[in-house]
């Protein structure tokens, strides 16, 4: 049965004070926590804004068709350009900590290679904490805040919503919100089969993404769409997870072997000058290399990390075979078709 005008007026007055609601939690969300993030000492705090910010960015998507058009995409950029700066930052604090757990457990010989690679990455996370200091400005910030409001009219009423989690409830969807998690499923379906046939870390990248963003949405959507909503949150919240594992060490893996290389090439072109005028590679020579214990540690570092990331992955495997098994998104994708 075709719903009557009234009806439709109805679910989308309640959708946009839904918006109200949600945005300005998101946006308090993310304010709260940039008074700190710049503190490396609380690596957690910078985490938990880049989830923040991604979870603004999603309900920017989710309620975009009860934004007001002319200011959209410029708020939606700045959202994503702070996304990126506290998501730079929070890549180089996981990176450290998985480092720095190596390095922790090897003789000091060995730990030279380490030092001077968490050396190089403090100095990266400098930068990286300059870049977010401008996009966590507090004046920047309350120009956000201004913006959002303007998204929505200016429209100070709100349904109930819990500042805790960030789920809303409204009594049903419009199609178009429905339309945007059915897209965003398509998208993580399409994506993770992508992923396990692939050892390239940019499609375990942008399975995360995929996952985050339907976690996200699927946290706005309420109840319309049924139990089936919420046990797909949880699943879509679970690959995150292990997908973050994963893609820590794809960015990380990378750094330590870089180092190594740029040792030893480092080395051969000392050993090339002390032999200069030698017809042959004197072997003592080799042997007396000034980075030889760095070698160690830093072998030893990627052997860690390409083993954590095989880990990490099969459990993002098992994961996902588990999810299909138990038929949560086909169910999911039922419930949008209801």
């Amino acid at each position: 049965m075709r719903p009557g005008n009234e009806s439709v007026q109805t679910v989308e007055r309640d959708f946009r004070e839904a918006a109200a609601a949600v945005l300005a939690q998101r946006i308090a969300e993310v304010g709260e926590l940039s008074r700190s993030v710049l503190d490396v000492d609380q690596p957690a705090v910078a985490d938990a804004l880049f989830l923040a910010s991604g979870r603004l960015g999603a309900a920017l998507e989710f309620f975009r068709p009860v934004l007001e058009r002319m200011h959209y995409r410029g708020t939606r950029d700045e959202v994503a350009d702070l996304e990126r700066a506290v998501g730079r930052r929070r890549s180089l604090d996981a990176s450290l900590a998985l480092i720095s757990a190596v390095g922790n457990e090897m003789d000091e010989a060995s730990r030279t290679g380490v030092d001077l690679l968490v050396s190089g990455l403090d100095a990266e996370r400098v930068e990286a904490n300059r870049l977010l200091a401008t996009a966590v400005d507090q004046r920047r910030l309350q120009a956000l805040r201004v913006r959002l409001e303007d998204l929505v009219g200016g429209s100070e009423e709100a349904l109930p919503s819990d500042p805790g989690d960030g789920f809303i409830v409204v009594s049903e969807l419009p199609g178009v919100a429905r339309k945007t998690v059915s897209k965003r499923l398509r998208r993580l379906r399409k994506r993770v089969p992508q992923a396990l046939d692939s050892v390239d870390g940019k499609s375990v990248r942008r399975s995360l993404e995929a996952a985050a963003r339907l976690r996200y949405v699927l946290e706005l959507a309420g109840s319309p769409l049924g139990g089936q909503a919420d046990t797909a949150r949880r699943a879509a919240r679970g690959l995150q997870e292990v997908l973050v594992g994963v893609s820590d060490c794809d960015r990380t893996l990378p750094l330590a072997e870089g180092r190594l290389s740029a040792l030893i090439k480092s080395d051969a072109t000392t050993i090339r000058e002390r032999g200069r005028g030698s017809r042959e590679l004197d072997p003592v020579l080799v042997q007396a290399a000034p980075g030889r214990d760095a070698y160690r540690g830093l072998v030893l570092t990627a052997v860690d990390l390409r083993a954590r990331r095989e880990i990490e992955f099969e459990r993002f495997r098992r994961l996902w075979l588990e999810q299909a098994r138990q038929g949560v998104w086909v169910a999911l994708e039922a419930s949008l078709d209801g």
